[in-house]
């Protein structure tokens, strides 16, 4: 089946449903905050095919894979230069299979959507879609709601195309048995170490070595550009405090909640499916069915059976559970036969185009809206945000106008009682948590804005930075007194790689000729060390090492030598002793688990493939 027919299938399947509910939890999770984002030039920045991507393209996903980057590698700091072509890359590999994709005529209608995000909370009100939430999420993220629908949309259609190549894929029991022979292996060597020190202490150096050093190298060595400012930064959660809520007022937005209660009734189904295709008519399905039903009805468990006879790979892991309907959701003929049914009951069989049913109904929710008392709480968190939001529009009005007639920032702190911070001087690098953002850094960094004002930069879509700079200093570069103790290690890690390297290349190509290890142990006055049943996770050596050594053909056993150095420093000069392999019996859910590692490192494979030959069929121009 062609992947442009399994999407074609898939999107009117359960099993779709929740691979796409899974990806929107993903997509959301990784949204984060965007704020002033999607404010930006909409200046087009590439071409694919018959799409255009734009600068808010570009920034909103330059966030998200910021954001993405951040949960793996917290500790690390990505460069903007590296952020943002990776960012391009990636837009320009969604935008081909969107384009690819409306060419087949394939595409998501805004009720398939608003359908899969019935199950973020965020989104629900009382159990159901609720537009407003949505449009309040997608503002409180800096994004108007048509905009942000239609950025869930090209993900979620993006990411079913590609989840579905992914699951077509598949190994074959050859290849399976083959890569756990390969995995299970393990190898005997012997090896020498040579310790850091050996060449450290051995190293030989003067000053004028020193200084040529850093004369070459002088440029990695400097004293970065900082600046020293006065700053006030304000949120609208900072005005909050100052803001007194009245009984009335809580009252009139409990009666706005009852008027606007939806009392829809709720039910949860679940279901047994079995296909009609060219090995089973409707009729055949139709007395499958009947035949559970009486199962069923015998006082089998619906949940044992959906487990053993249900055709739905989607919820069947579930026993069956196809959520909740408001009566609109499921199929028609389902929500039909819903209306009549008791708690508890099964029903059917219904038959669809393409499948058999027999439904459960699991629960009815008949929703009661909550006390003034058990609303008062969220109510009061609603109204102080909003009340609070309001007055920071103001805020920001009067701090605008008062930068027009003062002259500092602390004139305007005074002036409007917004306290005023005196920062510290600062890098780029070290800038205080508050004031890390690109678009402060543009600003902070240009000698041009010394002394005077900065714009309002508005951090998110309610908070802002006003600042001025009191003081710039350059870039300089630091002299050889200043780094001479720094200098000093730099040079000797420097020599001694060089040095290192050339010495076990000598003993390498030694060995190569008549040497034997037990000779360069000797001479050396090392110890020849054997580790027998090396397997590919051990941490005896380093990572690059092991790769080598299960790398090494079998035929060259006892030949072969090699070298790698540990994360101590230490040198490690080894030989393949003998390659052995292993008849570990693995059960049925390690065969699983490697069956399902292997296709998804398959279909990896094949969709770089695909994705490859779709971008040289089409257009692609950059214009950055």
């Amino acid at each position: 089946m062609s992947g442009i027919q399994s999407i074609r299938e898939g999107l009117t399947g359960n099993t779709t449903r929740v691979i796409v509910i899974a990806i929107i939890i993903t997509f959301i999770g990784s949204v984060g905050w965007a704020g002033f984002f999607s404010q930006g030039n909409a200046n087009v920045i590439a071409q694919v095919g018959s799409k255009q991507i734009s600068n808010v393209d570009l920034n909103f996903e330059i966030s998200s894979q910021q954001a993405l980057l951040d949960q793996r590698f917290p500790d690390e700091r990505f460069e903007e230069e590296f952020l943002v072509n990776f960012s391009i890359d990636s837009l320009i590999a969604k935008f081909t299979n969107l384009d690819y994709l409306e060419r087949e005529g394939i595409e998501l209608t805004d009720d398939f959507v608003k359908k899969q995000l019935s199950d973020e909370d965020q989104f629900l009100e009382n159990g159901v879609f609720s537009q407003l939430r949505f449009d309040a999420f997608a503002r409180s993220n800096g994004f108007i709601p048509s905009d942000y629908l239609e950025r869930i949309r090209q993900d979620l259609l993006a990411n079913i195309w590609r989840i579905t190549l992914i699951n077509s894929s598949f190994v074959t029991d050859t290849e399976i048995q083959e890569s756990i022979k390969l995995a299970e292996q393990e190898r005997d060597i012997s090896f020498i170490r040579f310790p850091l020190s050996k060449f450290e202490d051995s190293l030989e150096y003067n000053q004028e070595n020193l200084l040529d050093f850093y004369s070459s190298n002088a440029d990695s060595y400097f004293d970065p550009e900082k600046v020293k400012i006065d700053y006030i930064k304000l949120s609208s959660g900072d005005l909050e405090a100052d803001i007194i809520l009245s009984d009335d007022e809580i009252e009139d937005e409990y009666s706005d909640y009852l008027e606007n209660f939806d009392n829809t009734t709720r039910k949860r189904v679940s279901h047994i499916m079995l296909n009609i295709n060219e090995s089973r008519d409707s009729l055949e399905a139709t007395i499958a069915l009947e035949d559970v039903l009486k199962r069923i009805k015998n006082g089998e468990e619906f949940n044992s059976l959906v487990t053993e006879i249900s055709e739905d790979e989607g919820t069947k892991d579930m026993q069956g559970d196809l959520g909740m309907t408001d009566g609109t959701l499921l199929p028609p003929e389902f929500e039909l036969a819903l209306d009549s049914m008791q708690e508890g009951e099964v029903y059917g069989p219904i038959m669809l185009l393409n499948s058999a049913h027999l439904i459960k109904l699991i629960s009815l929710t008949e929703p009661s809206p909550d006390s003034l008392e058990q609303k008062t709480e969220s109510i009061s968190k609603e109204l102080l945000s909003r009340k609070a939001e309001e007055k920071y529009f103001e805020v920001l009005d009067d701090i605008t106008e008062l930068s027009y007639s003062l002259g500092s920032v602390k004139d305007i702190s005074e002036a409007s009682s917004y306290n005023y911070v005196e920062s510290g001087y600062f890098t780029r690098n070290s800038a205080p948590e508050e004031l890390d953002n690109d678009s402060i850094d543009a600003l902070l960094f240009n000698e041009s804005v010394d002394g005077n004002f900065s714009e309002l930069v508005e951090v998110s879509p309610t908070s802002f930075v006003l600042f001025q700079l009191k003081e710039f200093v350059d870039e300089r570069q630091l002299t050889f007194e200043e780094i001479k103790e720094e200098l000093e290690a730099d040079y000797v890690d420097s020599q001694v790689k060089i040095v290192s390297q050339n010495y076990i290349d000598e003993l390498l190509a030694s060995l190569e000729k008549d040497k034997t290890l037990n000779d360069i142990s000797k001479a050396e006055d090392v110890s020849v060390e054997t580790y027998l049943k090396l397997k590919r996770d051990s941490s005896l050596l380093p990572g690059r090492a092991i790769n080598n050594i299960f790398s090494l053909p079998r035929s060259m056993q006892g030949n072969i030598y090699g070298s790698s150095q540990a994360s101590t420093g230490d040198f490690i000069l080894y030989r393949l002793d003998a390659v052995n392999d292993t008849q570990n019996v693995l059960n049925e859910e390690e065969l699983l688990n490697i069956s399902n590692f292997l296709n998804q490192q398959k279909s990896i494979s094949e969709i770089g493939e695909l994705q490859l030959t779709l971008q040289n069929s089409i257009n692609i121009e950059r214009f950055n």
